[in-house]
């Protein structure tokens, strides 16, 4: 395995937890090709596993959500520092805000770079001074970039109608799904209907229409249960805690592990308006048999076939949604496992991660040589 000469790999990120989740196969094929890896994120606890598979950790602190001027400074100062004493061979960079700011670094620095639009998000796509802004600081990142994934064909198109980016790209299936961490497993026997929506609590992710829709469905139908999961934005700490101590839904906060609790629901749900690059909870549930409900938008729209694999509904239409769980609720049990098992197929034949994994080591070969 000594082909690669120990090649330095480095791989930026603005969340542990993700880079954990959505890169581990990723690093762990990195490494049995003998590169060094080396990541650089902010500390979040899963570094300890990455380093015992033989990864490096650096700590980088990133103000992913905020503005200051001085903390985006400090970060290039960081990355710039970081460059400059590793001398990676090849730089990937993931999220927005790393994505940027590793990639004016790495193209100042003349490394070679790969990045990974994992989305548009609110501040890129909306209007404004702030869209246009960050349409200009992406400019500049994609400027000296060796190769860009996008993670869906409408990102492709923003970026190349916006001329933000006019180089070498490669559409990926999102971050794919690991299909052995994410096996399929049994559907639930009993009668209880479990959902869940787990994300980043947001409203553009759906969150006020999740919570809609659980009032009325609990009325209903009281035996029904809805969790949710992922962290919570500030402005929804109260309405979350309101809802729990009503009993309208579960909530588990941040988790890092989700088979326990995926094995216990009937169904995923993620009413998204975001900008997605593929949701990944989407993708995660689907591989372990679940049927799912979602938006017809980019990184929602493509990890469904509707009526077979889970059903689409109109965003922002707290109706629409509570009529489609209505619908999934009165499906006989056999009819919503079968649907689960569509959607591993789907998964398999679409979204596996090895396919992301396999584009990777195949840039990344041809940079390095």
């Amino acid at each position: 395995m000594a082909e690669n000469n120990h090649k330095k790999i480095l791989i930026i990120g603005t969340n542990m937890m993700n880079i954990y989740h959505h890169r581990l196969e990723l690093i762990e094929a990195l490494l049995s090709a003998d590169y060094k890896v080396i990541v650089a994120a902010p500390r979040g606890g899963e570094e300890k596993d990455l380093e015992k598979l033989g990864c490096r950790f650096i700590h980088m602190p990133v103000d992913n959500r905020g503005t200051s001027v001085k903390n985006d400074l400090g970060l290039i100062r960081n990355l710039a520092k970081i460059y400059k004493e590793e001398k990676p061979d090849v730089v990937l960079t993931f999220y927005t805000k790393t994505n940027i700011y590793g990639g004016i670094v790495a193209g100042w620095l003349k490394l070679p770079y790969i990045e990974n639009v994992c989305g548009l998000g609110t501040s890129l796509s909306g209007k404004g001074m702030v869209s246009k802004i960050m349409k200009f600081l992406y400019t500049e990142a994609l400027r000296k970039c060796s190769l860009v994934f996008f993670q869906n064909k409408h990102n492709i198109k923003f970026f190349t109608e916006e001329k933000i980016y006019k180089g070498a790209y490669t559409l990926l299936p999102g971050s794919g799904v690991s299909l052995n961490r994410y096996k399929l497993l049994p559907y639930p026997t009993d009668n209880q209907i479990e959902f869940l929506f787990c994300s980043r609590i947001l409203k553009e992710k759906g969150i006020e229409e999740y919570l809609s829709a659980a009032r009325e469905i609990k009325k209903k139908y009281p035996e029904t249960v809805f969790h949710v999961a992922g962290p919570c934005d500030p402005a929804y700490k109260e309405e979350i805690e309101k809802a729990a101590k009503e009993g309208v839904i579960v909530y588990h906060g941040k988790i890092r592990e989700l088979h326990p609790l995926m094995s216990k629901i009937s169904c995923s749900i993620l009413p998204s308006y975001y900008p997605e690059g593929t949701a990944n909870i989407l993708l995660e549930s689907a591989a372990s048999g679940r049927p799912i409900i979602t938006t017809s938008l980019p990184g929602c729209g493509e990890t469904v076939e509707d009526s077979i694999t889970g059903y689409v509904v109109k965003e922002k239409d707290v109706e629409s949604l509570i009529k489609t769980i209505e619908k999934f609720i009165m499906l006989p049990p056999s009819e919503k496992e079968k649907m689960g098992k569509e959607g591993r197929r789907k998964m398999e034949q679409e979204f596996n991660r090895e396919i992301v994994i396999d584009e990777y080591l195949k840039n990344i070969k041809e940079l390095v040589s």
